[in-house]
């Protein structure tokens, strides 16, 4: 590789590419993708989770990627422990930074209500809770959102390497977050099976998407086709194991 496009690469990766170019990107979503998901609890469904690629938004005149994530308790489960919670996350379009998280979750009398925003040009990201900013916190260059990150997850390729590292950000803690490629497994899910990549993260210091336990292990499954469709989420937690598994999936 020249000296040139060595050059080219370091700007892309730390600046994004221009709209035009990233809008070209060939990557495994696609706006009007939704994917629901059903949560257990050993047997007991306890919730349900929807992820979405809503369509392009504007984030300080930038164009930007926009993903939600919903999760609620069943209603039995309201009457024990309600839990609803909203994230969203903004990305540049070619995928290489995050530029806004928001949170919104309520987990019994626990409420939250985060903004965090990427200041590029200072190297930050602000946490602002409930309005007022709380905190200032330093970020690495390429630095993710707890949600862009498992989207971008999908965009590496686990056929030709074993892992990937990242900075990730909650506003709160900066770290490098890393996906493991423990093995590659068959899986079967509501009768149907799914050839995937079993991906086990590490971020640890950092807010889950599902739960407030930082300590919480998380091992997910990727289908190993080029959709890379995140099909089931194991969380380990001190109540035992949370399982999320795919029970439809729909595309524009």
């Amino acid at each position: 590789m020249t000296g040139i496009s060595i050059y080219l690469l370091l700007l892309m990766t730390l600046f994004g590419l221009p709209g035009a170019m990233a809008e070209q990107l060939e990557l495994p979503f696609q706006e009007g993708e939704r994917l629901s998901f059903d949560i257990h609890w050993g047997f007991l469904k306890v919730g349900e989770t929807v992820m979405e690629v809503l369509p392009n938004s504007i984030v300080k005149g930038q164009a930007v990627r926009h993903f939600r994530l919903n999760t609620r308790t069943t209603p039995f489960i309201d009457l024990i422990y309600k839990v609803r919670s909203e994230i969203e996350a903004f990305t540049n379009l070619a995928m290489t930074r995050s530029l806004l998280y928001k949170k919104k979750h309520r987990e019994a009398s626990t409420h939250r209500d985060v903004v965090v925003t990427f200041d590029w040009l200072n190297r930050k990201a602000d946490y602002v809770s409930f309005g007022t900013l709380e905190q200032s916190t330093v970020i690495l260059p390429g630095t993710f959102d707890p949600l862009g990150i498992l989207y971008y997850a999908r965009t590496q390729n686990f056929d030709a390497a074993d892992g990937f590292e990242r900075p990730v950000t909650d506003g709160k803690n900066c770290i490098i977050g890393r996906g493991s490629l423990i093995k590659i497994e068959r899986i079967r899910i509501r009768g149907l099976f799914y050839d995937t990549h079993v991906i086990q993260p590490e971020m640890t210091g950092i807010e889950g998407l599902f739960e407030e336990n930082q300590d919480a292990r998380f091992t997910l499954w990727f289908k190993s086709d080029p959709t890379r469709l995140p099909v089931k989420i194991n969380i380990e937690v001190f109540i035992g194991n949370i399982v999320c598994e795919l029970v439809s999936h729909t595309a524009k």
